[in-house]
């Protein structure tokens, strides 16, 4: 088994059908699906059974209590077999010949994570493209790149060597941004690549997790201690801490900006300012700091 495509669900029945089906047109037969259900109180597990009798052997369907993203990333890493594994947000889809294009990559075998381009769909019907960074062998400049929000990495368009989590795992303790913390621990630890060409398209809704204010300010609280773990990083990268946090410090800034919690904004952006003075000259930031005092 070449590639496990791992897709997490809770109370996504509307879009998981669309995801498993982008799977299942896939060229070749080294791939399989394990559909995580995350303890969904809507008809999640009545689809995902009706997929695994109808393509047994390729398609599995695994349900477990209510734990948050990163715990059913990692049960589907401990089911899988693959030597890969993609993690396929239940609301996206892969794009026709994905794993075509990913096979090329599995071929050297050294790669910890190879990313490719996507694409994404607005609810108005627009779809922009977007590349991923280009990565080289230097993993400082790919991981202070990363952290420097320089650039971003998508599930579904990336596929992840199981050679990187017999190290890393998906911390359980976020339910948002957990991704975050594991990208950039593989680029410090692995060779990793990327492509433009997109493999990915991702379905912009209000529903998504993603704006999800609460869940922002969790992560924004416990992401720096998970990400710069001392017993996992070099001192190199450890270095960059304090850089990160007031980054981070930024983006939660922005969220509740664009949220209207303009009080919660500005704390959040002084934090920023006392962890990393020269964010100062972030101007779009500064710009958003200025009106939050004329908006409330």
């Amino acid at each position: 088994m070449l590639f496990s495509v791992v897709i997490p669900a809770y109370n996504y029945e509307a879009y998981l059908p669309r995801a498993i089906d982008s799977v299942l047109a896939q060229s070749g037969d080294d791939f399989e699906i394990i559909v995580v259900d995350d303890g969904s109180t809507d008809d999640t597990p009545t689809v995902a059974a009706r997929y695994q009798q109808l393509h047994p052997g390729r398609v599995r369907y695994l349900r477990q209590d209510n734990g948050g993203p990163a715990k059913a990333r990692n049960r589907g890493v401990e089911e899988s077999r693959g030597a890969f594994l993609i993690f396929l947000d239940a609301d996206d889809r892969l794009l026709p010949d994905a794993l075509e294009r990913f096979r090329f990559w599995t071929q050297e075998n050294r790669w910890g994570m190879v990313c490719g381009g996507h694409q994404s769909r607005h609810p108005d019907g627009k779809v922009r493209r977007h590349a991923p960074a280009v990565l080289t062998d230097d993993r400082l400049a790919n991981f202070t790149a990363y952290i420097r929000r320089e650039f971003g990495i998508s599930n579904g368009a990336t596929l992840v060597s199981r050679d990187v989590f017999e190290v890393i795992r998906y911390p359980e303790s976020l339910r948002n941004s957990e991704d975050l913390p594991v990208f950039a621990q593989t680029l410090a630890l692995f060779d990793c690549r990327s492509f433009p060409e997109p493999v990915l398209e991702v379905f912009k809704h209000d529903d998504s997790l993603r704006n999800n204010i609460d869940l922002i300010l969790q992560a924004g609280s416990a992401l720096t201690d998970i990400l710069f773990d001392e017993a996992l990083l070099p001192p190199r990268f450890l270095a960059l801490r304090g850089e990160f946090e007031g980054r981070n410090a930024l983006s939660v800034f922005r969220s509740l900006y664009l949220a209207g919690r303009y009080d919660e904004a500005r704390q959040w952006y002084h934090r920023a300012l006392r962890l990393a003075p020269r964010l100062l000259k972030e101007w779009p930031y500064l710009t958003k700091y200025v009106r939050s005092y004329f908006k409330g």
